[in-house]
């Protein structure tokens, strides 16, 4: 459990949100280089089009937990090291595919965790806090938007006809361009 929102975010909006998170006092990380070193900054230019899922590491939560994974370091999700990060990312474009898609991101942080002694230790009020502000800055980045889809029925009493299927998504103004063109929303 955690705290989470769902989105779909194109790189330009994200890297706003990312801004935000630096002025917050966030350092950013990525995955490891060809090296195998984790890539991590305090500037906007470590959020790159090459990589479109990140950590937002905050030095007043506490000590991040990096760990080694087939000669690669990561940024360790379990445990101590989960309570002082959030993950984001924007979504991924895939214009290869039969069918155009936009993956959907997300915002998210972790509940706590268990120490080896079994006390749960809450997310730290200072991240908690951080994450909250983050969110109101992804909803303005990615407003709620009511979409209409048509889907096939698989109920008895009207098995196979077209209905209509309204819904609200967390959408970016680009995103929504995007699905008006054709590509589909890939939850």
């Amino acid at each position: 459990m955690g705290k989470q929102l769902n989105y779909w975010m194109d790189y330009d909006s994200f890297v706003i949100l990312a801004k935000k998170a630096l002025e917050l006092g966030f350092v950013i990380y990525r995955k490891a280089d060809e090296n195998g070193k984790l890539v991590f900054g305090t500037n906007i230019d470590v959020v790159t089009k090459d990589e479109n899922d990140y950590f937002f590491y905050l030095p007043d939560a506490g000590e991040i937990v990096i760990s080694v994974y087939n000669g690669r370091e990561i940024v360790s999700r379990v445990g101590k090291g989960s309570n002082v990060i959030i993950e984001a990312g924007y979504s991924y474009v895939n214009e290869k595919h039969k069918v155009k898609q936009i993956t959907r991101n997300r915002i998210y942080c972790t509940t706590g965790y268990y120490d080896n002694e079994g006390v749960f230790v809450e997310r730290p009020e200072v991240l908690t806090k951080a994450y909250n502000s983050l969110a109101r800055y992804t909803k303005k980045l990615a407003p709620y938007t009511e979409l209409h889809d048509l889907r096939i029925s698989l109920r008895e009493d009207n098995y196979g006809q077209t209905f209509e299927y309204i819904h609200k998504e967390y959408l970016t103004a680009w995103c929504l361009q995007k699905r008006e063109e054709g590509y589909k929303l890939q939850g």
